[in-house]
Parts: C-alpha cells; structure tokens; sequence
C-alpha cells in the first residue's frame, strides 16, 4: 500500500497526511513513530511512503548541504 505525506521540519521532523501526524528529534526517530501511529490507526504489512518535503521548513544549518528540497521514500513493515 502506497501512502503520501508532507515531511517538515520545525524543531522536530513532522510527516503528516490528513489522517495521522508523527513527530521525532531525528529522521530515525521520525520512522519509527510513524510506523507505531500507523499500526494504531489499523496499517499492515508492507507500507511504500513517500514523504514530499515542506521546503519552507527546511533547517538553516541544512541550507548549505541540500540548497533544494528533497523527498523521502520509506519502506514499512507493520505487524
């Protein structure tokens, strides 16, 4: 199953839909309560996400390594 998220960044890594919200200090952390909000909101198996990132969010200390957004795809395996 395929689903789309927006990726932001203000002070934590947000990815967000209209259904569910996850937040974490970093990109690991970010994933891995992700995958628990989705096995609480009913999710399994194999889950393709792709996070569309928010470029207005973008860290300033980021600006000099990535001078354009990025997008990110993640591969899920829910119990």
């Amino acid at each position: 199953m395929k689903l789309n998220f927006t990726l932001k960044f203000a002070d934590t890594w947000i990815a967000e839909n209209e259904e569910i919200r996850a937040e974490g200090s970093s990109l690991e952390e970010l994933d891995k309560n992700l995958a628990e909000k989705l096995r609480k909101a009913g999710y399994k198996g194999r889950l393709d996400i792709l996070m569309k990132f928010d470029y207005s969010t973008i860290p300033d200390w980021m600006r000099q390594f990535h001078p354009h957004y990025f997008n990110r795809r993640v591969v899920l395996e829910i119990d």
